[in-house]
């Protein structure tokens, strides 16, 4: 454990960090707690995310999301998106009803922004997914980076 490897390699004060340790595990179950009421106010049929890649995996099986589509099929970041896919990906959002596709801060929304074009009135949601916020965005730390998020999808398909 990180915090043994702290005390004993680091020689920092154990009960301070079995202390820190204690306080942050508290603070993200309390965060966790929060995300769920959050999703809760959403209709399960609601639950449904379009995204530009599969970067919303875990987040989705936690809370209870689908993952229907995304723009680009691969997590590899070399893979690209093909124009049959697109409009493949353009028809399930138009039959799902989905209200927003949602773009991450550290990669092109240029394919996400075409087809929320395509599709028409479908909004693009950008958030923060792999990197934490720069000062002043809502998403400085992991427990805002999950609040911001959680509040923008909620938000979006709501």
């Amino acid at each position: 454990m990180l915090a043994q490897a702290l005390a004993a390699d680091a020689g920092l004060d154990a009960a301070a960090v079995e202390a820190c340790l204690a306080s942050y595990q508290a603070e993200l179950e309390e965060v966790d707690a929060e995300v769920a009421a959050k999703v809760e106010q959403l209709p399960a049929a609601s639950r449904k995310l379009v995204t530009n890649h599969e970067a919303l995996g875990y987040f989705a099986d936690r809370y209870g999301f689908e993952v229907i589509g995304t723009v680009i099929p691969s997590p590899s970041s070399m893979a690209q998106t093909n124009p049959a896919g697109l409009e493949e990906l353009a028809e399930i959002i138009e039959h799902e009803g989905i209200k927003a596709i949602f773009a991450e801060t550290q990669h092109s929304v240029d394919d996400v922004e075409a087809l929320a074009a395509r599709v028409g009135d479908v909004d693009v949601v950008t958030l923060y997914t792999g990197t934490l916020g720069p000062p002043g965005s809502g998403a400085e730390t992991y427990v805002d980076y999950m609040r911001t998020n959680t509040d923008l999808i909620v938000d979006a398909l709501s």
